[in-house]
């Protein structure tokens, strides 16, 4: 009976459209290393809008792409930092009209993904004996793994010209050292132009006597050669800081009150002398870097993220092209500074020729920092740039010198174990200037945070 009813009335199914194809996106190789270019490529897109790529969800430092009027798509894509082995790569919809995503409010579902496996990295080579040199978020020394601690001691290179003077050849230095003590792996100190200029000459001795100290024992110093504040940088002269001006072309074209050279003529000067000296642990183009029209601005300077990147990628770049054994810092605050803030503190620290990140604590948290600019966040960003990090200032004031120890002490197991590479509290004053300090971030050959350096 079905059967003539069929043919009684004729029905016919009619054919069904083909379902439309979702869109989707394909790299140019389907594997690679961390750093490789390659291009996406996708099809099946709403034309006209706009795609943000993103790595397992992540979307900080990749790129975003037009859809074309035919639904297609083509971006060049630089593999990130990660676990080797498979990664997903996804396209979602930007929200809104913005042409930067820095929220994840600003994404949309996911239209397309596709997979990538990364790829082992090769193993480090080594600079030659003595350097520290990294291995993605770790440094390794003589091919065996590298952590330290150890002391700023900012006015190694003083005679009479930066607080009290350990720069004369009278020893003074070497005995600072040995009041540490071997706990102490390394040490941070100021290397500015002003300290080796005497009577408008320049004048390497300090620092030649201060390398050679650090070397008989075994240390490494990290050279920190500008001061963003201007003490220690600026001659006789009271500290001149240096403005969104200064980083924009000052650095190239003006000589500061007691110095000789601009500041970058000097980076080259430095870098070319002690480059082939491995009692260097890193460069460090400037203590504190920032980017304001003035010390007292309340605001930050206009493009000052774009300020500072071009200042850091232009001398980095110098460096390297001198010193490639060597590491490099920038310099930064960590904590949210202009030029550094949230996502830009990962883009600065994404120039190929920096090696290091930086933060400074002067928190009596064992974590400092809120959820944008603290240290756990900078350890993330670190790490997914596949770079260490270091403390490269950490202080304490206005606290039983017991306490204090104990407190330092939480710092550092928490701050090893989430992975930081290297601690310097701030900062070593010698038992004959006043010592340690209960009012002040002064650490004496006595002081219980010297019994830490070897703990860790």
């Amino acid at each position: 009976m079905l059967a003539m009813f069929l043919v009684v009335t004729g029905l016919t199914v009619p054919p069904q459209p083909a379902l439309a194809a979702g869109p989707t996106i394909r790299p140019t190789t389907s594997s690679g290393a961390t750093g490789t270019t390659i291009v996406v490529t996708g099809r099946g897109f709403t034309p006209r809008t706009r795609v943000q790529l993103t790595w397992d969800g992540e979307f900080a430092r990749l790129p975003s792409a037009w859809v074309n009027r035919r639904g297609t798509l083509k971006v060049t894509f630089t593999v990130p930092a990660g676990v080797p082995g498979r990664h997903r790569l996804g396209a979602r919809k930007i929200l809104g009209t913005s042409r930067t995503v820095t929220s994840r409010s600003q994404l949309g579902v996911l239209l397309a993904s596709a997979t990538f496996t990364l790829a082992s990295p090769p193993p480090p080579t080594s600079p030659g004996a003595g350097f520290v040199y990294r291995d993605g978020p770790k440094l390794l020394l003589d091919g065996r793994p590298f952590r330290f601690t150890g002391l700023n001691i900012y006015n190694a290179n003083s005679r009479d010209n930066c607080s009290y003077p350990l720069g004369y050849d009278d020893g003074s230095l070497g005995a600072s050292l040995d009041a540490i003590g071997s706990g102490q792996e390394a040490f941070r100190a100021w290397f500015f132009q002003d300290l080796a200029t005497t009577e408008s000459r320049r004048d390497w001795s300090a620092f030649d006597r201060t390398l050679s100290a650090a070397r008989t024992r075994g240390l490494k110093v990290i050279v920190t050669l500008a001061d963003q504040w201007g003490a220690c940088d600026s001659g006789p002269s009271p500290a001149v800081y240096k403005s969104d001006t200064w980083y924009r072309t000052g650095y190239r074209s003006t000589i500061q009150p007691g110095s000789t050279q601009t500041y970058r003529d000097w980076v080259a000067a430095i870098v070319t002398r002690y480059r082939d000296d491995p009692a260097i642990l890193a460069w460090q183009l400037m203590n504190e870097a920032e980017v304001k029209s003035s010390r007292p601005a309340s605001s930050c300077s206009p493009d000052a993220a774009t300020i500072l990147k071009a200042w850091a990628t232009d001398v980095a770049r110098l460096v390297k092209s001198i010193d490639s054994r060597h590491l490099l810092s920038v310099g930064t605050m960590g904590g949210g500074q202009c030029g550094a803030v949230h996502l830009e503190y990962e883009a600065l620290h994404d120039i190929p020729e920096v090696d290091l990140c930086e933060y400074h604590d002067y928190s009596v948290d064992a974590m400092p920092g809120d959820q944008w600019n603290g240290l756990a966040f900078r350890l993330k960003q670190c790490a997914a740039l596949n770079k260490p990090l270091l403390v490269g200032e950490v202080g304490m004031k206005d606290m039983p010198l017991g306490t204090r120890g104990a407190t330092f002490e939480r710092k550092f197991r928490a701050q090893f174990a989430a992975g930081v590479v290297g601690i310097l509290p701030w900062a070593f004053i010698h038992a004959a200037y006043g010592g340690s300090s209960e009012t002040d971030y002064n650490i004496g050959p006595a002081d219980p945070v010297i019994d830490l350096l070897s703990a860790y």
